[in-house]
């Protein structure tokens, strides 16, 4: 018989995020956390407080189920947002209960063996402690964002809870998983005593194994954030350096961010084009997402030398680099510790429209040798980053934690 101290960690719980199983990077990067381990043949629950979707919406899922081997509860015990404030709030504190209830019940049934925490507000960091030490069971910070660097969080409260996030908060946890060298260096400083295993971007190749069309037209893909304008006017500018732009044409999937400020996107670049050669795509299926990856001449993601982009390591470019087409960046962070120049990737010395556009030009320069670089990209992807050979390290990571 196993002894305490010797006893698998095969239940493992995930806490923080709300709108599970469909959402973003954050969700997807989640899910593929959950799956690495459900490969090594753990029992992973992603456990949300309250459901995101309007009354109008079609949500083609339950309040509690299984997705893709994972087991998922919403325990506001609703997948649709409330209308009004009042109904709002009674919702949030109904699913704050019922979390630490179900917790309890896992617990008590000996389906819990460790929690990974996905969230930056301290609110909500200083609840799963107190959790914690009630149920007995370590948690772990998924660490992919310095929060107080993010240009986006700069209200004032926001400020103060990032602040204390940053420097105190994450002290708190009885080990981390960060997704970059730089949030690893920053956790061994802030919490030296307290262990960390760098888990970089994961991604599921077998969803893009997908036959390529032939293509209506040539294009260059960006997938982004509303919240990334600074980005968007970057590539815009950089595209518009190019030449033969009149034949290759621009697509934008932009992700966040209200109709009215698409709106005002568009706009902006028809002003800027007269041939509107630009498209933008928002709130797409993620099929079509991944025919687009997939049909693309190339893909874009310039990384700024700011502490933000350092620090973190973008969910799509595992995406980008499954689509087995050349990925177009800037040697910012991570990149230069997985990627070379002309290689597995194409890659601007500087965050500089001139450099960047140097790089889209090469692609359109050099097509067979373009996809070269793409699909040695992707087999870089399948070594470093598909999330089956991330399962084991993982699992390995919470029982030494344990």
């Amino acid at each position: 018989m196993q002894t305490e101290s010797t006893k698998t960690i095969d239940k493992v719980v995930f806490l923080g995020e709300t709108g599970f199983p469909i959402g973003l990077a954050a969700i997807q990067r989640m899910t593929l956390m959950a799956k690495a381990l459900v490969f090594e043949g753990c029992k992973v629950t992603v456990v949300c407080r309250k459901g995101v979707w309007k009354k109008d919406e079609q949500v083609p899922f339950k309040n509690q189920g299984v997705f893709e081997g994972i087991y998922y509860v919403i325990t506001s015990k609703s997948v649709f947002k409330p209308k009004g404030f009042f109904k709002r709030n009674l919702d949030k504190l109904r699913g704050i209960y019922g979390e630490f209830m179900y917790l309890k019940h896992l617990k008590k049934h000996e389906e819990i063996d460790v929690a990974i925490i996905s969230n930056m507000k301290v609110f909500h960091i200083l609840r799963y402690r107190i959790y914690s030490a009630y149920l007995n069971i370590p948690i772990v910070l998924n660490l992919v964002e310095m929060a107080s660097s993010m240009q986006d969080r700069s209200g004032f409260f926001t400020r103060i809870n990032d602040y204390f996030m940053d420097n105190w908060i994450i002290k708190l946890f009885h080990g981390s998983l960060p997704i970059s060298d730089k949030l690893a260096n920053y956790y061994a400083v802030i919490a030296p005593s307290k262990p960390s295993l760098k888990l970089p971007i994961l991604c599921d190749y077998d969803k893009f194994n997908i036959v390529k069309k032939d293509k209506d037209e040539s294009y260059f893909l960006y997938c982004g954030s509303a919240a990334y304008m600074e980005v968007i006017h970057f590539i815009i500018k950089s595209y518009k350096s190019i030449s033969y732009n009149e034949n290759t044409k621009l697509y934008m999937i932009i992700s966040g961010g209200n109709k009215s400020s698409i709106k005002l996107l568009e706009q902006e670049i028809n002003n800027i084009f007269d041939d509107k050669p630009i498209k933008l795509f928002s709130n797409i299926p993620y099929i079509q997402l991944v025919h687009l990856y997939s049909n693309a001449l190339a893909l874009l993601i310039p990384l700024r030398p700011t502490i933000q982009d350092t620090s973190r390591f973008p969910h799509k470019i595992g995406e980008y680099l499954a689509s087995g087409n050349p990925v177009v960046t800037t040697n910012v962070g991570e990149i230069k510790n997985y990627f070379e120049d002309g290689k597995t990737a194409l890659i601007a010395d500087t965050y500089s429209h001139s450099q960047f556009a140097e790089k889209m030009q090469f692609v359109l320069d050099n097509p067979e040798l373009s996809k070269k670089i793409g699909m040695r990209g992707k087999k870089l992807g399948l070594k470093e980053f598909d999330y089956k050979i991330h399962g084991r390290r993982l699992q390995k990571f919470l029982q030494e934690l344990s």
